[in-house]
């Protein structure tokens, strides 16, 4: 799997190594691997995780998809799969991370597969120079995929009645990568922060409106992960 993950990321010193992976399925962390044309074409794997008040959820650490597979339904198939295993163990949460100034996985993971985002953190993994992040700070958005039907369905409800969207600038919109982008990234942190700062959560990412659309959770939500 360390080379699909080089593959898939450009660089082989980010990806995990086997010995890692094996130790985590064996202490019953997820590793999934997904093949297609005889081969494999994406991979997801995660731990088990615990909050401050001892709620256990999934940890999905991370996910790809070979770009020759992507829009397929692979990833979908990757995400689909992991929360099956994860409500096997009778996890109904999964937490991950993703950039936010990459519109494709924030349409993905909040308008697809329905997850919020209520934190937001700062050069979470400091300066990295591989290929996907270079000329990017490593900000991301916490996500909160939640796995229950009842709680799917609220936050289904709540994307039909958006409080505030938070635009992400022009310059992020594109695919380049051979623009400096931390100015770009600069007015969204300010623009997400302040959202978070209202007590809101990011329940939607429109492509028609190029933003994040906040509002409130109701007071049945446990308190933000991570």
């Amino acid at each position: 799997m360390a080379s699909l993950q080089a593959e898939i990321w450009g660089a082989p010193e980010v990806a995990a190594p086997a010995t890692l992976l094996k130790a985590m399925a064996s202490a019953g962390g997820i590793v999934l691997l997904a093949s297609a044309r005889g081969g494999p074409v994406g991979f997801a794997y995660g731990f088990t995780g615990r909050t401050a008040t001892g709620i256990a959820y999934h940890r999905s650490h991370a996910a790809g998809v070979l770009a020759s597979c992507r829009d397929s339904g692979v990833g979908r198939a990757l995400k689909l799969a992991q929360r099956r295993r994860a409500l096997a163990q009778g996890l109904e949460l999964m937490v991950w991370t993703f950039d936010p100034g990459q519109s494709r996985n924030a349409h993905f993971n909040l308008k697809r597969l329905g997850a919020v985002a209520r934190r937001f953190h700062r050069d979470y993994y400091g300066t990295r120079t591989d290929p996907l992040n270079q000329g990017r700070p490593s900000d991301r958005l916490v996500v909160e995929w939640y796995l229950d039907a009842d709680r799917a369905r609220t936050i289904s409800r709540l994307r039909q009645r958006p409080l505030l969207l938070v635009p992400t600038p022009p310059s992020l919109r594109g695919s380049s990568e051979s623009l400096d982008l931390r100015p770009s990234y600069r007015i969204l942190r300010r623009g997400l922060e302040d959202a978070f700062r209202q007590g809101l959560a990011a329940v939607d990412f429109s492509q028609t409106d190029a933003g994040y659309w906040f509002t409130s959770l109701p007071k049945g939500f446990s308190d933000p992960v991570e």
